[in-house]
């Protein structure tokens, strides 16, 4: 097997772990919580979001960061407009959600309350989302890929100005990586010290650092991520950074320092990342790979998938809450294992046949 191929697909697989925690943890489901064993933060409070940042930097290239323009090209096309077709149809669609009571004008969604959208409040919220500042609450989880487009831009550009300002080679990366820990050291600082968030600015700042981390360990450092001791020492490490610290929440960018992010991140890479490589020619290996390679679209899906889960079980007489964001699984095991499982199925089989109609009709266009 040719050897890219083997690094896509532990790193896949990496992804795939990623993204199933972010969906088993916007499942509203009363985990086992104690000072000694914090559940939902092992499972993936600490380090879920982190990883996905530190995977950002897997394969970025030097030459092509230090040429902005064509960088910044190069994600428009492959991020910020695959946003754009998950945020229109989603405001477009707002009225329609809040009628059929996907929406509750009662309900909370991140602190904020839905109205039906005006024609102009639907241009504005359009406008909006094509400026970086969606907020459509069935796409509450795409604030990550926004936050990850803007991060990869911000560091393209930082990587061109210090190449163009230090003269020096050798100095080169050590100016970049200050500059980068400072622009996080500023971001931590006004969340926590100053309580001056931000939304998307300051979480990106923390990102570019993240993805800088991860592009240094993979492409610097060579990390292969194969050592069972480092794994071992690396899971006592977030054993203990959540017992002491407990989670992160880079969406509102709530973290108790650079340093303390930093190590569990790295940490709970080097543990996914080695099991990802023991399983990758397993067929759990082939499903969490595929998961991996779709995270984008189950990202974005999960939470439509957590409401038409409900629409089914409310077939059968099991009434929950449709309005709630989160699936609303309360104390029942069995609620969270099919919410979990019916998200992430929901959202593969939606992108499988969304391909398979593209795909007739360009045939069929190609045809005439």
């Amino acid at each position: 097997m040719n050897s890219s191929i083997v690094r896509y697909r532990w790193v896949d697989i990496a992804k795939g772990l990623a993204i199933l925690s972010v969906v088993l943890l916007h499942i509203n489901y009363q985990f086992y919580d104690s000072e000694y064993l914090p559940l939902s933060t092992l499972l993936g409070e600490l380090w879920h979001v982190p990883v996905f940042f530190l995977l950002g930097g897997f394969f970025l290239k030097e030459e092509r960061l230090l040429q902005p323009v064509s960088f910044i090209k190069g994600k428009i096309k492959s991020l910020y407009r695959l946003l754009l077709y998950f945020y229109i149809p989603a405001v477009l669609l707002h009225n329609l959600l809040l009628n059929i009571g996907f929406y509750s004008q009662s309900f909370s969604y991140g602190g904020k309350f839905v109205t039906a959208y005006s024609v102009g409040k639907t241009l504005k919220e359009l406008l909006l989302a094509v400026c970086l500042a969606g907020r459509e609450p069935i796409l509450g989880a795409m604030w990550f890929v926004y936050v990850l487009f803007m991060a990869l831009c911000g560091l393209s550009i930082i990587s061109w100005i210090v190449n163009r300002m230090v003269k020096r080679s050798e100095y080169k990366e050590w100016v970049r990586c200050l500059v980068l820990l400072c622009f996080c050291i500023v971001s931590c600082t006004l969340t926590n010290l100053f309580d001056f968030t931000i939304p998307r600015f300051n979480n990106t700042l923390t990102a570019m650092w993240l993805i800088y981390c991860g592009y240094i360990l993979k492409n610097r450092l060579k990390l292969q991520f194969c050592n069972k001791y480092v794994c071992v020492m690396a899971l006592f490490v977030i054993y203990h950074i959540a017992t002491i610290s407990g989670g992160v929440s880079l969406n509102s960018n709530k973290y108790n320092d650079v340093l303390t992010l930093t190590v569990s991140s790295v940490m709970a890479l080097y543990v996914v990342c080695y099991f990802s490589k023991k399983i990758e020619n397993s067929h759990i290996g082939h499903l969490l790979s595929k998961c991996g390679k779709d995270s984008f679209y189950i990202m974005g899906l999960h939470f439509l998938g957590f409401k038409i889960g409900s629409c089914i079980l409310s077939l059968f007489g099991v009434n929950t809450d449709l309005a709630s964001l989160t699936a609303p699984a309360g104390k029942s095991f069995l609620l969270l294992v099919y919410y979990w499982i019916f998200a992430i199925v929901f959202s593969l089989a939606f992108m499988a046949l969304f391909r398979k109609v593209k795909t007739f009709f360009t045939f069929r266009k190609t045809d005439n």
